[in-house]
């Protein structure tokens, strides 16, 4: 079972490939795969919030906290109290940040393409596709699906949800 299951082929490529590619990340620009993915994140979307990104990370949160704690230290991002609400803040790349994400994102294409180097530019593009679609799928509807196929998982959720 084990040899065919998708969870299993994915977390295995994800971790392989992390593995290889954390030590070149560490020599040339000082963070770790996780950081930079931190640090991307918050490129991406100037003004996030840690809940958010803490959500989009798919990291515990004390890691993302840790990682973003490093960040802020090296100048990397700057964090800003939230206007309208003063218990949260808000994160954005610094110009320094931004510009080591320029130089590390050339070697991860590089990294990237050549792990996909035994499919076809076709198999490549499709491959791409169809795990888009999957993702899509298991962030938008595959819970709800899951939980309806097992009706057993909405009983803890409201216990939990009572004890508290």
């Amino acid at each position: 079972m084990l040899e065919r299951s998708l969870t299993y082929f994915l977390a295995s490529i994800s971790e392989d490939g992390i593995g290889k590619a954390n030590h070149i990340f560490e020599v040339r620009f000082g963070l770790s795969v996780r950081e930079l993915r931190v640090l991307r994140l918050v490129r991406a979307a100037p003004g996030i919030t840690f809940t958010v990104l803490a959500g989009m990370t798919k990291f515990e949160r004390s890691l993302t906290s840790r990682i973003l704690s490093k960040l802020i230290q090296n100048g990397l991002v700057l964090r800003e109290g939230n206007l309208r609400d003063a218990r949260q803040f808000t994160l954005q790349a610094t110009a320094t940040g931004e510009a080591l994400c320029a130089k590390a994102d050339p070697l991860t294409q590089e990294l990237e393409s050549l792990m996909l180097s035994p499919l076809s530019d076709a198999e490549r593009a499709a491959f791409l596709d169809m795990v888009g679609r999957v993702k899509t799928w298991v962030q938008t509807g595959y819970g709800e699906r899951v939980e309806s196929a097992h009706p057993e998982l909405g009983i803890r959720k409201l216990k939990r949800k009572r004890s508290v």
